[in-house]
């Protein structure tokens, strides 16, 4: 079965530089955790961090009991369906992409259903991030090597997904990772990053390590 995509093609997308920035959104360009809280509250549940998963993590406040794989898939959409008023910009975005948009063409690369590829293009433009951006089901290792064959120069790929990081590794060894995440609250039990990874705290720090990707 084909997996769906929406947004340019990538033989239509603009080639201005020799190097590339991947960068996901949720968690890295958009805060995801804190809003998916809010909207949880909303359902009478709340998440406890147990372990590096929503599944089994979020019960009701009520009866203490874990919410379901399809109810959690059912509060994911309805953040996704009203992102353009919930989810705020991950701090020190702004500044870094204005700065490293001068040396390296940027990329979204989100694994959002692209149904709602409207919604948050519409948010990320209002934002001033008109970056092209790609929403598909495929694996961010698939596309990460397509488009590594377009660009001729360094490849730096950012996640907050330690198997969407491993799954670049492995279909496009060359790639530069990056491991960025807005929110705290799993970071106590994160799993092992992939050989290779560089974790960054912030938008500061992951600025700087991309920087290095491009001087050398």
């Amino acid at each position: 079965m084909t997996k769906a995509s929406a947004g340019p093609r990538i033989d239509e997308l603009e080639r201005r530089r020799d190097a590339l920035l991947i960068l996901d959104v949720d968690e890295v360009v958009l805060e995801f955790i804190a809003p998916f809280q809010k909207i949880l509250s909303d359902h009478g549940a709340h998440l406890h961090a147990d372990s590096f998963k929503l599944t089994g993590n979020v019960r009701s406040m009520s009866t203490g009991t874990a919410l379901t794989g399809n109810e959690l898939d059912q509060i994911t959409l309805r953040l996704y369906e009203e992102q353009e008023t919930r989810q705020p910009v991950v701090e020190g975005a702004h500044a870094a992409l204005r700065a490293l948009n001068q040396d390296i063409d940027i990329l979204f690369l989100t694994a959002m259903q692209p149904s709602y590829y409207d919604h948050r293009r519409r948010l990320l433009d209002r934002e001033g991030f008109t970056y092209p951006m790609i929403a598909t089901e495929r694996s961010k290792g698939a596309v990460v090597s397509d488009l590594s064959e377009r660009w001729d120069g360094p490849i730096v790929f950012v996640d907050d997904l330690p198997p969407n990081l491993q799954s670049v590794r492995l279909s496009c060894p060359s790639a530069h990772l990056v491991h960025l995440m807005a929110n705290d609250v799993f970071r106590p039990h994160l799993p092992p990053l992939p050989p290779g990874a560089t974790p960054a705290r912030d938008w500061s720090e992951a600025e700087r390590i991309i920087r290095r990707v491009i001087s050398a």
